[in-house]
């Protein structure tokens, strides 16, 4: 059993304490589930308990003895990994290279890679993991991912495992699949804390549930015994949160075509193909697409956004096109795509939208330096003042000087919005947007997105979560077998 009493964090950076005497006990062979609204604390605790940060004061008790960790090393060696939300990998290497790195099997003077890669694919198999072991890692689906990293933990023995917001960006069936392998992991004795703003699916699969709110432990309770209500009224206190939840169905003119696709058709090295995609999204539109992983939902994301490039080179046949503001953008890459009135926000927030271990400061100037840019020269005062008002508008005071990767999961997410509705591009397109958000910060997105269309714009939201597109847009388009078809008229 490990036990946390009375931990504290506090960041003199910026003078916030992000935890106040927290009380947890995580046992084995239990599911907890882990809540609280946005910036309450889960992930720095969590984060704690995983060795990724020193607490401040309180101790850490497995079976009774007091532990200290001062690097995710410590951790592991007392059999507690965490699985990212993003899990990261070295580019370049083998999947069954990233799994066994740290803990290689050795000869007597070089690294015996036969015997490594056999041990992983001997693990992968007792554990049902159906993983190119032999692939680029960087060529994985996000559930791959994270089979991937949970795969590295159990060549390392890992019995606690925590998991931060696992199933964000997961479809329905990846989800079935990883709540499975939870269970199992439950059956062998293994714990699981795992952070969750889907209340439905933390009591569905959990044993317990604890909830942090303001940086302090409110209670446990067995999932058995608690509603939905209740812990809505524990994360958020006494709001009304009827009221947090506007009507969307007051939609705004349609006006002019923003975003047309017409007859486009790919089939890209390693991504699902698409077949004869015909899209028209006009001002004032808000417009949601969802379908599974393999059926050509990421295709057409990066189609649009420019990620894409030389689509209109396939054997000389004819790909389609794809016009934004009428212009033809079709794989013409992502400059293009923002050039012609475009701004985005993929579903890889740690990799091609924000910078870890870099100052926050230097990821939201991303776009911005090249407006007020002399030459080889930054205007600084006007970068400065930007950044500074997308941090007053995200509702979080933090220092432009900290590291990215001490920030939540949702602080992460409402900040990279912000900096993407600053653009005050004409389409706006955005992938899991309601990722890591709380109900609260869900309603206020919902809000922004509604006011930004209204001003002649349109969004463009990916999604595999239909509820999320429910509550966001107009409109909902499904891809199923790379074809796009509306929503309802056909099962996904």
């Amino acid at each position: 059993m490990i036990e946390l009493k009375n931990i504290s964090k506090y960041f003199p950076a910026n003078g916030v304490m992000a935890l106040k005497n927290v009380n947890f006990t995580f046992k084995p062979a239990e599911i907890h589930a882990l809540l609280g609204e946005n910036g309450s604390g889960k992930s720095t605790l969590t984060h704690i308990l995983a060795g990724f940060l020193p607490q401040s004061a309180g101790s850490i008790l497995i079976d009774e003895k007091e532990r200290r960790f001062f690097s995710a090393a410590d951790a592991l060696s007392y059999g507690i990994g965490m699985v990212r939300q993003h899990p990261g990998f070295i580019k370049g290497l083998k999947v069954w290279e990233n799994c066994v790195l740290g803990s290689e099997r050795k000869g007597r003077l070089l690294l015996n890679s036969g015997l490594s890669r056999k041990t992983v694919e001997e693990k992968a198999g007792q554990w049902h993991f159906n993983l190119p072991l032999d692939s680029p890692s960087e060529f994985l689906t996000v559930g791959q991912r994270q089979k991937a990293a949970i795969l590295a933990l159990l060549l390392r023995e890992v019995n606690w495992f925590i998991f931060d917001e696992p199933t964000t960006v997961l479809s329905a069936e990846e989800t079935e699949s990883l709540f499975q392998l939870f269970m199992r992991l439950r059956d062998e004795g293994r714990g699981i804390i795992f952070i969750t703003h889907k209340l439905n699916e933390a009591l569905a699969i959990s044993n317990r549930v604890t909830i942090i709110r303001r940086g302090a432990t409110q209670e446990t309770r067995d999932s058995a015994e608690v509603s939905t209500e209740e812990l809505r009224r524990a994360i958020f206190g006494t709001k009304n949160l009827a009221e947090q939840t506007k009507d969307l169905s007051q939609r705004g003119p349609h006006g002019e075509p923003i975003l047309v696709i017409k007859d486009l058709r790919l089939e890209p090295e390693g991504l699902p193909a698409v077949r004869n995609i015909n899209l028209r999204l006009t001002q004032g539109m808000i417009m949601g697409i969802t379908g599974s992983r393999d059926s050509g939902y990421e295709t057409l994301e990066y189609a649009v956004t420019g990620f894409l490039k030389d689509l209109d080179k396939n054997e000389g046949q004819n790909n389609g096109t794809i016009a934004l503001n009428g212009q033809d953008i079709t794989g013409k890459g992502i400059s293009a795509f923002r050039n012609a009135g475009g701004a985005c926000l993929g579903a890889d927030r740690l990799g091609g939208n924000l910078a870890l271990e870099l100052p926050l400061f230097e990821s939201l100037i991303i776009h911005a330096y090249r407006r007020k840019r002399v030459g080889i020269f930054l205007n600084m005062a006007y970068l400065k003042a930007w950044c500074a008002k997308i941090m007053d508008r995200s509702g979080i005071a933090r220092s432009l000087k900290d590291k990215a990767a001490s920030f939540s999961g949702g602080m992460i997410q409402r900040v990279l919005l912000q900096r993407e509705f600053a653009e005050g591009a004409s389409l706006l397109v955005l992938t899991e947007p309601g990722s890591a958000l709380d109900q609260m910060n869900r309603a206020a997105l919902a809000d922004a997105l509604r006011e930004y269309v209204r001003g002649g714009r349109a969004a463009l939201l990916f999604s595999s979560d239909i509820e999320e597109l429910k509550f966001f847009a107009d409109e909902i388009m499904a891809l199923k077998n790379g074809t796009l078809i509306r929503w309802g008229d056909d099962e996904i």
